[in-house]
């Protein structure tokens, strides 16, 4: 019996372990429950083999002692599912089919808050421009600002419009979680369509309400956006081994300019 993949939706929280969610129910030593969240392992389930700890490329797995437990008296623990780059080899070989991995965006409670800060900045700055006018009432920077609003949103959705399509994701899986490395479209451009989008997106928010919190904000959170990119590329290479490394040399971070000329002398 495979674990229940909708464990999220048809589970309750029966608390954490080391920091962990455990999903009930729970009554030890016989009936243990999940463990994790982006990476789910269900201890009724799960024999102790280690494979997952073997084939997991960023370490997320580790044992933890369960005596008494009917199928092993030691059970895979996410302890690091934090750093899951979600390339599925430990779902994939797992051969009692005892863990289940997605993609759940922000994890941690100040990624959340950084990204309803985001979109505090982004819709606030908007509206506060085109009701009360920019701050400094420089009308050519506002309208320059809706033109970049036009330009960035199409980055900002590309996920949407291209993952679906183009990155294979798993049946049953969130569109998200892409098995190949899409490079068209947006992605042919610039490899973090979606931070670049974001980034954009706030700079419209600044030119079109030409506010100081707008300013400070957009600003501040582009440069955390950036790092956070830089992270993001350890673990796409893990998942993506020599495709990833190839992507990299042909489409530039998020540089829009020099990726919109490679892409056009490509099309010569």
């Amino acid at each position: 019996m495979a674990i229940d993949a909708d464990f999220r939706k048809n589970r309750k929280r029966a608390g954490k372990q080391e920091g962990i969610a455990i999903w009930g129910p729970v009554n030890p030593p016989e009936m243990l429950g999940i463990r994790g969240n982006a990476a789910g392992v269900d201890w009724d389930i799960c024999n102790g083999c280690g494979i997952c700890l073997d084939v997991c490329p960023m370490h997320v797995y580790q044992w933890r002692e369960t005596p008494g437990h009917p199928t092993s008296d030691k059970k895979a623990f996410p302890a690091r599912e934090i750093d899951c780059v979600q390339c599925l080899k430990c779902e994939t070989q797992c051969p009692e089919q005892a863990i289940n991995a997605t993609f759940l965006g922000p994890q941690s409670w100040w990624e959340q808050a950084t990204v309803y800060v985001m979109f505090l900045q982004i819709i606030g700055g908007i509206v506060y421009g085109a009701v009360f006018g920019p701050y400094w009432d420089f009308r050519i920077l506002q309208y320059l600002g809706w033109v970049v609003l036009a330009i960035g949103l199409p980055f900002f959705f590309s996920p949407i419009i291209y993952f679906q399509k183009r990155g294979k994701p798993q049946e049953g899986k969130t569109f998200m979680l892409t098995t190949v490395v899409v490079d068209k479209g947006a992605y042919g451009i610039v490899r973090h369509p979606q931070t670049l989008g974001c980034i954009i997106v706030m700079l419209a928010s600044m030119l079109i309400s030409q506010h100081w919190a707008a300013i400070i904000i957009g600003l501040t959170l582009s440069v955390l956006f950036y790092r956070w990119v830089l992270t993001e590329e350890k673990g796409l290479v893990v998942k993506f081994g020599d495709d990833y490394k190839s992507y990299m040399q042909r489409v530039p971070r998020m540089n829009l300019l020099l990726g919109t000329v490679r892409m056009l002398q490509q099309k010569k």
